[in-house]
């Protein structure tokens, strides 16, 4: 009877150690691991189960500021560039040099994610000579046969419709130079949807001077590419800029307007002013014909005639042209509307103090935003409990297998050592053999 206790004893004790080394570990790890998906699941839920708080929209104003203080330097640097324009020999080697020196990245998606490919800053460069024809031309794509140059003293044969720069250009003083309003074939809605984006540009020119005097005009033409880049990108409620192509419906997005309250970057490519196929203003949308434009994805958008939609948008633009920056949170429909807003500083020839450049603004609906955040957060609720379940069930089956495997072990030992010691009992012993 004590020799059966003693083996079951045994044998309990080397299960018991194999369940206390082996068992028991995974036992807590897993204990350990579920209680860690639960708190990552909510450590996550709070971060995305957000309101749009004073400290985030202020966080948010500030980050208008500093990217209409972006814009405003990349203006300052074409600035520069219309400068060295107007002092370089008018030759093709040079232009073409000028030309493929100014580029800068563009986002672009690709099958590898979201990249940035060089795109010139500026579609050509030309010389005009002192009666407006244009004498030598580059573009991206080289030089400009001569059969098709153009008579500028006429502005209708403006590439786009009427342009003016060289009359405004010719009647300037050395130093001085004309930068002109975006100027680009419209892109209607139907034309967005199916993939086309405005493609726009800014005319700028200086008059060029020699020992004789007024000499002709340069001009370059500013691909409008690398404003909109500025805005195009950014998600207000969102850090980074990775985005190549934002959502308008969600309500949360970035746009600019020009001094004169025309969207010059949004989203929504069709809002932006431009012309038609016959090269003509397309309708700027207004009270009286916003329906009819808006259904038929026609017209460009002026923030100051917007005023019978939302009230606030012109009184944004007064203030900008004021020079100052802020924020409004206001109800449009039910709908509550965050606006973050900011000057773009820059004060080149022609755009006086304080109005500058234009404005940028970035909207958040603030409800939508609270909306989508708890689609996010159900979403993450949702794969909390499926990793949660998935680890009791690896956790439990590990422990059937491993409690299996324990048996196992212990029963091959405990039998090892019964098998040592019957053997050591069977041995003859030193007294026995005297």
């Amino acid at each position: 009877m004590d020799q059966e206790a003693k083996t079951n004893f045994s044998f309990a004790s080397i299960a018991v150690s194999f369940f206390i080394l082996i068992v028991l570990p995974l036992t807590i790890t897993g204990v350990i691991i579920s209680k860690g998906v639960v708190k990552v699941g909510e450590e996550a839920t709070q971060a995305n189960l957000r309101i749009l708080d004073d400290s985030q929209k202020l966080s948010i104003g500030g980050r208008a500021q500093n990217i209409a203080d972006a814009v405003a330097q990349f203006l300052t640097d074409t600035e520069k560039d219309i400068r060295i324009a107007s002092i370089l020999p008018r030759e093709e080697n040079a232009y073409t040099t000028f030309l493929r020196s100014n580029t800068r990245g563009v986002v672009n998606a690709s099958n590898v994610g979201i990249v940035k490919i060089p795109v010139p800053v500026y579609r050509e460069i030309a010389f005009l000579n002192k009666a407006g024809m244009e004498v030598l031309k580059v573009t991206a794509e080289g030089v400009v046969p001569k059969e098709n140059l153009r008579d500028m003293s006429a502005p209708a044969n403006g590439e786009y419709g009427t342009e003016d720069y060289f009359q405004m250009a010719k009647a300037m003083v050395p130093g001085e130079f004309y930068m002109g309003p975006v100027v680009g074939r419209h892109v209607n809605k139907a034309e967005f949807e199916g993939g086309k984006r405005f493609d726009g540009i800014i005319r700028m020119a200086a008059p060029v001077f020699d020992s004789q005097g007024f000499a002709g005009v340069v001009e370059l033409a500013l691909n409008v590419v690398h404003l909109s880049e500025f805005t195009d990108h950014i998600i207000p409620t969102e850090p980074g800029m990775v985005y190549a192509q934002v959502n308008p419906e969600n309500m949360d997005y970035s746009f600019m307007v020009d001094r004169n309250g025309n969207i010059i970057a949004h989203p929504s490519d069709y809002l932006i002013p431009g012309q038609d196929q016959n090269m003509n203003p397309v309708p700027v949308m207004d009270e009286q014909n916003y329906k009819e434009l808006s259904q038929a994805g026609e017209g460009g958008m002026n923030v100051l005639k917007m005023g019978f939609l939302d009230e606030n948008l012109p009184k944004i633009h007064s203030l900008a042209a004021e020079g100052k920056a802020g924020s409004l949170t206001y109800t449009i429909d039910e709908k509550r509307i965050f606006t973050a807003y900011a000057p773009i500083p820059f004060f080149g020839n022609g755009f006086t103090k304080p109005q500058g450049f234009g404005w940028v603004g970035m909207i958040v609906d603030i409800d939508k935003y609270h909306h989508l955040s708890q689609e996010k957060v159900k979403e993450i609720q949702d794969k909390v409990q499926r990793w949660q379940k998935s680890s009791i069930v690896v956790v439990f089956v590990s422990l059937i297998l491993l409690f299996a495997i324990a048996l196992i072990l212990a029963r091959g030992l405990y039998r090892s050592i019964q098998s040592a010691r019957r053997a050591e009992e069977s041995r003859p012993r030193k007294d026995d053999e005297d």
